[in-house]
């Protein structure tokens, strides 16, 4: 890992793979004012059109995200939230069979790496779809996480699910444009001067 470099891997475990191991890393300091909320832009859209991903779980996401700030009481584990993730987050043990790898670099222009493993050939749709939904979720509890303290962070984040949930899949967001559209969020939302070239 590089100094600039933003890491995540969301790894899946237990036969009812209910829970995720999430390592996520990043250095104290880096271009973007709000580097959690430019990834979880970045990861969120890249994830939403992946080929593999169920159109009906891309609709039950992007509904789930619509809830904006009530996020907080969804991620913060809350009695009255309106649902329950789907999956637990624990401490990270290493790979699991099942796992969602991605970083960001943001040197002289900004990167995005994405990958999975373990649904290859013979995984069906609904297994990558529920492990992908609930790596979108353990994103954002561990962002959530990692800054409490963050009350301006924080509302971007909420606000940038929000956006994301009104994406229409197929027009505003496909495959290749997923980066300049994570980019247009990230930026309208915090109005930060950081340019993505």
């Amino acid at each position: 890992m590089f100094d600039n470099d933003l890491v995540s891997e969301a790894a899946f475990y237990g036969k009812k793979l209910d829970m995720i191991g999430h390592l996520y890393v990043r250095p104290p300091k880096m271009k973007a004012a709000y580097p959690d909320v430019l990834f979880f832009c970045l990861y969120t859209t890249r994830l939403l059109v992946d080929k593999k991903l169920l159109l009906p779980v891309v609709k039950e996401i992007q509904a789930r995200l619509a809830l904006g700030e009530d996020l907080k009481k969804v991620v913060s584990r809350a009695e009255d939230s309106e649902f329950s993730l789907p999956a637990r987050v624990i401490g990270y043990a290493g790979s699991g069979r099942s796992a969602f790898s991605a970083s960001m670099m943001l040197d002289k222009k900004l990167q995005f790496r994405f990958g999975h493993i373990g649904f290859g050939l013979f995984s069906n749709g609904r297994h990558f779809s529920r492990c992908a939904a609930a790596s979108i979720y353990g994103m954002l509890q561990t962002i959530y996480r990692n800054n409490t303290e963050d009350l301006q962070c924080l509302d971007y984040l909420w606000q940038a699910a929000a956006a994301i949930s009104q994406l229409e899949l197929g027009r505003e967001l496909r495959k290749g444009n997923f980066l300049q559209v994570a980019q247009r969020v990230y930026t309208e939302i915090t109005a930060d001067p950081f340019i993505c070239e």
